[in-house]
């Protein structure tokens, strides 16, 4: 039998991990958004990581590369919009297939470069 005091330690942190894991670990897993085909064309050299987070959210993969690069990788859906219009969801679920990809590369935490394949 734990004493009082360990039981109520113990009782805390399961609260607590409980309500850690609940909030924000599956809204971001399954986090999609829409972009319009001139979104990475906004993404120049020289804009700083937030911006490109802001525009495109979360990464699926983030590389370090030799000499300070680092290559950010997100999925994409190819689609078209109601009005004709080519539109990409940006896939956050590592499971979702992906047509086609968003590459930025930056270095210091600028973007030297930015393209889709």
């Amino acid at each position: 039998m734990l004493p009082r005091m360990s039981r109520f330690v113990l009782v805390c942190l399961v609260a607590a991990a409980t309500a850690l894991g609940s909030c924000g670990a599956a809204p971001l897993a399954t986090r999609n958004i829409d972009i319009g085909a001139q979104t990475l064309d906004r993404i120049e050299p020289g804009s700083g990581r937030k911006f490109v987070l802001y525009l495109l959210g979360e990464p699926r993969e983030k590389v370090q590369l030799d000499d300070g690069l680092e290559l950010w990788t997100w999925a994409l859906r190819e689609r078209k919009s109601s009005g004709g219009a080519v539109v990409y969801r940006v896939e956050s679920d590592p499971k979702a297939r992906a047509e086609r990809r968003a590459y930025v590369e930056f270095r210091d935490g600028r973007v030297l470069r930015a393209w889709r394949d």
